[in-house]
């Protein structure tokens, strides 16, 4: 039976699946951190779009000999 005072070097390692669900479990907790970040963001934005459209030239579509309409 392992004492307090085993000596670190004996100890054994944690299995592959152990230490996956570790790692998957850390990722899917920083994942769900971000998008409660981004959701709180997204509500303290205030969008306020411009845009300002000229027209500078139209290009009518002409015909061909063959018939077809060319641009």
């Amino acid at each position: 039976m392992r004492g307090e005072g085993e000596n670190w070097r004996t100890r054994k390692m944690h299995s592959f699946s152990y230490r996956a669900n570790a790692l998957l479990t850390f990722s899917l907790t920083i994942l769900a951190l971000m998008c409660a970040m981004a959701s709180l963001t997204d509500n303290f934005n205030s969008p306020s779009p411009t845009a300002t459209v000229q027209i500078l030239n139209v290009n009518r579509f002409q015909k061909r000999s063959n018939g077809d309409d060319e641009g």
